[in-house]
């Protein structure tokens, strides 16, 4: 049951945790690098249009977990703060020799936090173990607290130094540009004088409402174009069914005018033995050529029944296409279903 607060992949108790349907849990930091990297794989393929929908791949068991559009936001913004951090500790020597009282204070300051929230972590799951009922709420906390820890987490963002005056640390915005966070050097003498600026704080959820307009739009139009799909698939469906009963129109009449033909040329054939009929010399012939359509006639006869028989074949051949178009699209309609 530790496996259930435990990252499965780093073995460290998180403040919160990514509980994947394969019933591995992951930590946020070890989840975002996952992700990013199972992306940036996804990138190189070239994918089509790959939905919004988006999956994470358990690197243990394999298994596929869907992501809503919140958690895909979350694990982007982690490995963002992660690359920015990775940068930050990439400065130049003189920056760091200057910010080494400091680091150390905010280290000292951040390490007694984390022994506190490891120490409350730790008594919370050893009472779950204890008592199971309290399983299920202590999850349930976690992933109410999970909105306002991103939220924390995106203001934390401030903490770092800016890109353009490393001495400074970043605590606004720009609208106008939509770059990386700015610095108040940036606003007042850099290139974002006179832009739209607001501080982190409150541009987070004007960005985060603007991301959840374009999933929705995005949403939307991936239902129209699914929509037009299903559209054309049926239109395809009934064409086909339309061409397929006009061949047999077809072949129907071409039947009909061929017994006609063979009537009328039996008709010739009969005037010609009756005026033959009277014609003593030639009564042998006659015989003869009454055996040698009597044959013909058995022929046609046996040709006729063949096409019947074909065209009983070519209605059975129908109806199968039909039954199997009707059971893809019945198909495709379930798994549209199952991904909604």
């Amino acid at each position: 049951m530790m496996n259930i607060s435990k990252c499965s992949y780093c073995q460290k108790v998180p403040d919160d945790i990514l509980m994947l349907t394969c019933n591995h849990d992951l930590c946020l930091d070890c989840a975002a690098k996952s992700f990013s990297t199972q992306q940036a794989k996804k990138n190189k393929k070239v994918q089509q249009f790959e939905n919004i929908i988006k999956f994470f791949v358990c690197d243990i068991c394999q298994l596929k977990t869907e992501l809503d559009s919140n958690s895909v936001y979350e694990l982007e913004k982690i490995h963002l703060a992660q690359t920015l951090q990775d940068r930050s500790n990439r400065k130049p020597v003189l920056v760091q020799k200057n910010n080494i009282s400091s680091e150390k204070q905010v280290k000292s300051k951040s390490q007694t936090r984390q022994d506190n929230k490891e120490n409350q972590k730790e008594k919370t799951i050893k009472f779950a173990i204890q008592n199971p009922e309290a399983k299920s709420s202590f999850h349930l906390s976690q992933r109410q607290m999970s909105k306002h820890q991103s939220e924390n987490s995106f203001i934390q963002h401030s903490r770092e130094q800016c890109f353009d005056h490393p001495e400074e640390d970043v605590s606004y915005f720009c609208f106008d540009c939509n770059s990386r966070c700015i610095c108040p050097e940036c606003i007042i003498h850099g290139i974002h004088k006179n832009h739209e600026v607001k501080t982190i704080k409150k541009s987070y959820p004007l960005i985060r409402k603007q991301l959840e307009n374009q999933i929705e739009q995005n949403e939307q139009q991936i239902t129209q174009i699914e929509n037009q799909r299903q559209d054309l698939e049926k239109k395809q469906v009934q064409q086909t069914s339309i061409q397929e009963h006009m061949r047999l129109q077809i072949a129907q009449e071409f039947q009909i005018k061929f017994v006609i033909f063979l009537q009328q040329q039996i008709n010739k054939r009969i005037i010609l033995i009756d005026q033959m009929i009277f014609k003593q010399n030639f009564k042998t012939q006659m015989i003869k050529f009454i055996r040698q359509l009597n044959k013909r006639v058995k022929l046609s006869y046996s040709i006729i029944m063949d096409i019947y028989r074909l065209k009983l074949l070519l209605k059975f051949h129908h109806l199968l296409i039909l039954k199997q178009s009707n059971y893809q699209i019945q198909f495709s309609h379930k798994l549209m279903m199952l991904k909604k």
